[in-house]
């Protein structure tokens, strides 16, 4: 991996992380993220169409963009699910930690992308520091419903990763991004729109710089994101991304009053490693 590239997407991992950082204040509304995507659909639709003005039109990016787009509504259902059980600290690692894992394999069998054993090892260093950072001991039982709502978080993170890699290789990344995100808006519409009618003006009206910010941050992270697929192996990528994970422990801390106890730091160094190794892979 270049060093352009790993620049790249730790910044799409900072940006990641600043407006998940606002939606974490909102306790997960589905709300606040179905109005973030619509804003996010409404900001790229006339970007996409100049973009896409005078190309040929992909029927396979297409169709792989219709069926991300039902994935990435998936995700944010079970993202939104899992913020409001609670004990974020046991379901957000799983899901990020699951994520980076079952994209790395799927990479391997599916898309037959190399991977060495140093950027391997890489990526399980990098799996582990997430686990490490949102880990905390408890003296209630771990629920069942929250472990399967974080898989489902995390499996839902490597299907549409591994499409959306596939995708970008015959339809620029705008355009794939409107297709994809405004399919996810209309199919959460579609299922809610009753309780949406009712609850997004109220809540609109209450994070309203948190809608704006998740609007305008999300697809600026996966525009990223997307271009950095068609310049590097997915597993990689997707692993590299979770420097995120270190970037709201350290926003966290500074704007949130969270502790970073000696474990979590041991992740971020398990993370940071982990980076390095997947630098040099």
């Amino acid at each position: 991996m270049s060093s352009a590239l790993l620049l790249l997407i730790l910044l799409a991992a900072f940006i990641h992380a600043f407006w998940n950082l606002f939606a974490r204040k909102t306790g997960g509304s589905l709300t606040v993220l179905w109005l973030g995507a619509l804003i996010s659909t409404l900001v790229m639709l006339p970007i996409a169409i100049g973009v896409q003005i005078g190309h040929p039109f992909s029927r396979r990016g297409l169709c792989i963009a219709l069926v991300s787009g039902f994935v990435h509504c998936s995700y944010w259902w079970s993202l939104a699910r899992m913020y409001r059980r609670g004990d974020i600290s046991l379901s957000y690692p799983i899901a990020r930690g699951s994520g980076v894992l079952g994209t790395a394999i799927g990479s391997l069998l599916w898309l037959h992308e190399p991977l060495s054993f140093l950027g391997a090892t890489g990526i399980a260093c990098v799996c582990a520091g997430v686990f490490a950072l949102g880990f905390q001991w408890r003296a209630e039982p771990v629920r069942t419903r929250v472990v399967l709502l974080a898989l489902l978080t995390g499996l839902s993170i490597s299907a549409y990763s591994l499409l959306d890699d596939r995708g970008v290789e015959t339809m620029a990344p705008p355009v794939y991004l409107a297709i994809e995100t405004g399919v996810g808006v209309l199919m959460l519409s579609i299922a809610g729109w009753r309780r949406l009618q009712v609850a997004a003006p109220r809540m609109y009206a209450r994070y309203r710089r948190t809608v704006w910010i998740v609007g305008l941050g999300s697809p600026a992270t996966y525009l990223i994101i997307l271009f950095a697929y068609s310049r590097g192996p997915v597993g990689y990528i997707v692993a590299v991304r979770e420097f995120a994970v270190v970037f709201a422990a350290l926003l966290g801390a500074r704007y949130l009053n969270e502790r970073i106890s000696p474990l979590r730091w041991t992740g971020i160094a398990l993370v940071v490693t982990g980076m390095v190794m997947i630098k040099l892979a």
